[in-house]
């Protein structure tokens, strides 16, 4: 599995770690280890995604393209 996309996705988006957090009650320190590796828990990967629109396959890196919410 490659590793996740996070950084990538939020910074495409023009979206900063606090208001990732903000929108999603993640924390912005909880953000910022999900971006160093892929351990996300699963309720943190649902509002995630819904944040920043794109599927969890994409934003786990196991599909290339996504077409969830776009």
């Amino acid at each position: 599995m490659k590793k996740n996309r996070l950084k990538e996705i939020r910074e495409s988006k023009n979206i900063s770690q606090s208001e990732l957090s903000r929108r999603t009650t993640v924390s912005q320190q909880q953000i910022s280890n999900y971006e160093k590796n892929s351990n996300m828990r699963e309720d943190d990967i649902r509002k995630i995604c819904k944040a920043l629109e794109v599927s969890a396959d994409y934003l786990l890196g196991l599909i290339d393209h996504d077409n969830h919410l776009n």
